[in-house]
């Protein structure tokens, strides 16, 4: 047992788990196997079932047809179209031989099919006799109506014509033998049609009785009839009599064999045929029966036989898996928590499943070495840490070094800095206040002479102003007029535009118009539905719904063909507002273009005598102009002078703030580098 673990432990995990897949799948072919011999075995159950159902099918044909063809048989005899029933027979004759060739061939049990030979040879029997049937129901037609009625009508007449004539002779003896002859024949002829007709065995004795009663009375009545006129009439009547009596006595033998045949000899075929179709029937059922019990009873052994193979399979496979799981995960398991120790830091920890040959022994030994390097990293960190502890203090001596050695060389070259900058401030502040005296001084001149200068550019400008606001006066009221032109057009043109917008909409409102008679006339029509709908009943339902709608709608139509018609209205009355309003504006327009004219030839007049004034007054302006430039270029030399020094004087002021700056970052520096 422990050389049989020690061995499912070294073998490869790949192995195990096809080891456990390939007996879960020997369990599913056994079960395959189980099932398809199972259902081969009911399939042949089910195949014997169909073929005894078959039987069953083949034996009740059998028997409904011949019970069909008896019927035919039977009912032949009443029926008024007799060539049809005869031909209906033989094609039922047919048909229960066809059924009986079925069943020979369905059915494969010896007994069963010699029982069918049987069936065959009485049907053939029985179709012999149904044959024999119709031929005597032939002859006996044959006899009727060739003997029996013609006979029966002409005793009649020759024993009324032997009345008549002892009638006429006064012979009341003679008349009464006719008389009792008439009887018996008439009885004889009644006899004769009870037993053809009802085939009833009494008739026969009733007419032998009426036959020797007529003979006696004929006999009687022999010696009365002496007349050859009465007497040949009595002499027909014997012989008709005789023949009577002969074709009766056929057509009873007949009746006789008839009624044997139909009474006795048909009924025991077919009682034979039933008998032999039940016993048929009854043992093919019975061997249904059979195989269903049969058939359910191995489904259901198959069934358990599938069910604990199942279950089997299904425990085996449950065992299996928890045999290879539990093999496989407790060691990896066990390696996840060496190497989760491993992470939190705990390099003591022991790694186990090292010496296995399987995945997990590669595992194992993997997290041994990477313990190993653990160690070996551990070892190298702390070499380093000393290492950096000892790079840290030269690094910190050497920077404090520098630190002294940049504070003397740059403190120096600072505090040189910040006393240069504060003499050069001393010194921009005093130039600073000369240049703003001088630029005093020269303002003050140049306020007088740009004053002047600017009194007469005043006036020049305002000359050539004068002229170029007359120029372009000149110039507006010429673009006026021009303008105005152009807006008479328009306003003609707009006036067209706006009578063509009122003729169209005097042409929507003949639009409107008509929709609104439309909108009416379907309003009508959705009335005139929704009546129809009604008269409809629920038949008409969805329509008065569709009616309704449609109602609705053209209601919705006129009420906003409606409110466009007013809206058109309105646009039409501003439209003749407009096309008054235009024409007005049009009247004004020509008016100020006219008006325009005439200012533009007195604007004119009036340019070219400003033109005159601005000439003059510009060339004295150009001397005041000159005289204001020179002391302008004076003032300007002392603002540069000024501003100059300003500019010297603040860069003087941001030197120094920039010294003083300087001086707090370096002292921060090198605090920084000194705690460094």
């Amino acid at each position: 047992m422990e050389y049989l673990a020690s061995k499912f432990n070294n073998t490869k995990v790949a192995v195990k788990i096809a080891v456990g897949f390939a007996a879960v799948l020997a369990i599913m072919v056994g079960i395959s196997i189980t099932s398809y011999v199972g259902i081969e075995h009911v399939s042949h159950d089910f195949d014997e079932y169909a073929q005894r159902v078959s039987v069953v099918d083949a034996v009740s044909e059998i028997d409904r047809e011949f019970l069909h063809y008896r019927r035919l048989v039977r009912e032949s005899e009443q029926n008024q179209d007799h060539a049809k029933a005869v031909e209906a027979v033989a094609e039922e004759e047919k048909r229960v031989k066809a059924a009986i060739e079925l069943g020979m061939e369905r059915i494969l049990n010896p007994e069963r099919k010699a029982m069918v030979v049987d069936i065959k040879d009485k049907f053939e029997k029985y179709a012999e006799l149904a044959h024999r049937v119709e031929a005597l129901r032939e002859e006996k037609d044959r006899i009727g109506s060739t003997i029996l009625d013609p006979d029966g009508v002409k005793l009649r007449q020759d024993l009324e014509a032997i009345q008549k004539f002892a009638v006429r002779e006064g012979d009341a003896t003679a008349l009464a033998l006719a008389a009792d002859a008439m009887r018996e024949v008439m009885q004889i002829r009644l006899s004769a049609n009870m037993m053809l007709g009802r085939h009833d065995a009494e008739a026969k004795a009733t007419a032998d009785q009426a036959f020797d009663e007529v003979n006696r009375v004929l006999a009687s009545l022999d010696r009365l009839i002496t007349a050859p006129a009465a007497r040949k009439d009595f002499d027909e009547v014997k012989e008709l009599l005789a023949e009577y009596r002969q074709g009766f006595e056929r057509a009873a033998t007949i009746d006789q064999e008839y009624a044997r045949i139909m009474g006795t000899d048909l009924p025991a075929l077919a009682e034979i045929v039933a008998k032999d179709t039940r016993i048929i029937r009854e043992t093919a059922t019975a061997d249904e029966h059979e195989l269903a019990r049969d058939a359910k009873a191995y489904i259901l052994r198959t069934e358990m036989m599938i069910l604990w193979s199942g279950v089997g399979g299904v425990a085996l496979g449950a065992l299996l898996a928890w045999l290879i799981g539990r093999g496989i995960s407790n060691p990896i398991r066990a390696i996840s928590g060496v190497l989760l120790e491993l992470a939190n830091g705990n390099k003591s920890v022991e790694v186990p499943y090292a010496d296995r040959t399987d995945e997990v022994g590669e595992n194992a030994r993997a997290a041994r070495i990477f313990k190993d390097n653990l160690l070996r990293i551990e070892k190298m960190e702390a070499e380093q840490k000393e290492a950096d502890l000892r790079a840290a203090e030269a690094r910190k001596a050497e920077l404090r070094r520098m630190a002294d050695e940049f504070q003397q060389s740059v403190g120096g070259i600072v505090d040189t800095v910040s006393a240069a900058s504060s003499q050069l401030e001393t010194a921009a502040g005093s130039l600073t206040k000369t240049a703003e005296t001088t630029e005093h001084l020269s303002g003050v001149v140049a306020a007088s002479s740009e004053q002047t200068s600017v009194n007469v550019q005043g006036v020049a400008a305002a000359s050539e102003q004068l002229a170029s606001t007359v120029t372009e006066i000149s110039r507006q009221v010429q673009e006026s007029s021009s303008i105005a032109g152009q807006a008479v057009v328009q306003a003609s043109t707009t006036n067209d535009r706006v009578t063509e917008l009122s003729q169209s909409a005097e042409r929507i409102g003949d639009v409107i118009g008509l929709i609104n008679t439309i909108a009416g006339q379907t309003n009508l029509l959705a009335l005139n539905a929704t009546i129809e709908a009604a008269r409809a009943g629920d038949a008409g339902k969805g329509f008065a719904v569709v009616a309704q709608e449609v109602k609705a709608l053209a209601a919705q139509t006129a009420k906003a063909t409606n409110e466009i018609g007013s809206q058109i209205a309105g646009m039409q009355a501003a439209t003749v507002e407009a096309v008054g309003a235009i024409k007005e504006i049009t009247a004004t327009i020509n008016r100020m273009s006219e008006i325009s004219g005439t200012i533009a030839a007195a604007v004119e007049e009036q340019g070219a005598t400003t033109q005159e004034i601005s000439r003059n007054v510009m060339e004295a302006a150009k001397g005041t102009s000159e005289v204001a430039c020179s002391i302008t270029d004076v003032s300007k030399g002392a603002s540069e002078t000024g501003s100059a020094s300003s500019q010297v004087l603040s860069s003087a002021k941001q030197l120094s703030t920039e010294s003083g700056a300087l001086r707090r970052e370096v002292e921060r520096f090198l605090s920084t580098v000194r705690a460094a």
